[in-house]
């Protein structure tokens, strides 16, 4: 059974997404604030009440991006639980994925770029309202591509963020030997879980993720007109490394 694209052009008198997937996109986004961010029902403080250690333990997740810090400056580099770290980078690497899709925010009503952006920064926040706003997009974008549209398009782009997934993962059981083992490290990442809304709420994200890693994909196979069922079900399917074995197998846009 073949998949089957929309292949209309896009334009300005071209229809909007279906009304009930941004709904259904849209009342997520409200859950997930709602929930997340206001509620008391998560552990710790919400966003309203946020207590300075909390302010001070995403500070110093972001000074140790990439690991950069605790290798090369470890006297200077903020001293977190390494389980913390791991789960945090993960989250990043996952909305990294998304770079995939720039060529997406061609002959939007909005740029994708402050979108993507803010994905790195606070997720889903601003993943969720991007698939609220954009429009459908099948068809190829007219050449040549941006610097960060052929960043989007590079192979070397998921296999970079597999690479940083890797680490944190490595980064999780082995860095900061007086953390303890595996047992105790994941005690640790267990406590936080009950007590620390930041640590609750990158779990949360990691399922908002997985959940909707695979609402730009039609489109993108769309654009290049490529029908592979297999590949599209494993995309929306297979958490993180269903969509960044998608980024790397996709065929190239044509390009006149």
């Amino acid at each position: 059974m073949k998949t089957e694209f929309a292949t209309q052009p896009l334009g300005v008198d071209q229809p909007p997404q279906r009304s009930g997937a941004k709904i259904f996109v849209w009342l997520a986004w409200v859950v997930y604030v709602g929930y997340l961010l206001l509620s008391n029902f998560p552990p710790g403080p919400s966003l309203l009440h946020t207590q300075p250690e909390t302010l001070q333990t995403a500070l110093d997740l972001s000074l140790n991006f990439g690991f950069v810090m605790p290798l090369l400056f470890p006297a200077i580099a903020p001293v977190l639980n390494p389980a913390l770290e791991g789960l945090f980078h993960l989250v990043i690497a996952w909305g990294l994925l998304f770079w995939g899709f720039m060529v997406d925010g061609r002959n939007q009503r909005l740029p994708i770029l402050p979108f993507l952006l803010g994905t790195a920064f606070l997720t889903n926040v601003f993943y969720l309202p991007w698939l609220g706003v954009r429009r459908s997009n099948p068809e190829p974008p007219t050449p040549p591509l941006t610097r960060l549209e052929q960043l989007g398009e590079s192979r070397f782009l998921p296999i970079a963020i597999i690479g940083l997934a890797g680490v944190a993962l490595l980064w999780a059981m082995l860095a900061r030997p007086e953390w303890g083992n595996l047992s105790d490290r994941w005690e640790a990442l267990l406590t936080l879980l009950r007590s620390d809304r930041l640590t609750y709420s990158f779990v949360v994200d990691l399922g908002v993720f997985w959940l909707f890693q695979g609402w730009l994909v039609s489109d993108d196979m769309a654009r290049r007109k490529w029908q592979n069922r297999q590949m599209l079900w494993l995309a929306r399917l297979l958490p993180f490394f269903g969509l960044a074995f998608y980024l790397f197998k996709r065929p190239s846009l044509e390009q006149s």
